[in-house]
């Protein structure tokens, strides 16, 4: 269960520092990028011990998830590398994609641990 709850607020933390860095004006600071790559490994580390469980349930949503997780972080870094250059709408796409692979653990986890 701490598995669990250690995947749950990193993607929280996520959440919060990728609408704090589309949302303002200076952008991302070298402490919410090093927030954010922080969440990465902690995310993917309780995310492999957490696997097991989700390929019981679901080995295809599984899947999905774990490509579009690792596509999230590659999408997170691009935005913060270039986060001048980027437009409104994949400012929105970013906090989307952030929410989306949020759903789909949750749907893996079965609505644990609020269930």
């Amino acid at each position: 269960m701490i598995w669990l709850w250690m995947h749950l607020l990193a993607w929280l933390v996520l959440l919060i520092i990728v609408v704090l860095a589309v949302f303002s004006k200076d952008g991302a600071g070298k402490a919410l990028k090093m927030i954010a790559r922080l969440c990465y490994v902690v995310a993917i580390i309780s995310g492999i011990m957490l696997l097991k469980y989700a390929w019981e349930s679901s080995p295809v949503l599984s899947i999905v998830k774990i490509i579009f997780a690792v596509g999230l972080i590659g999408f997170c870094e691009i935005y913060f590398s270039r986060q001048k250059d980027m437009g409104k709408l994949i400012k929105i796409l970013l906090v989307a994609a952030v929410v989306i692979v949020g759903i789909i653990g949750f749907i893996l986890a079965g609505g644990r641990p609020f269930a």
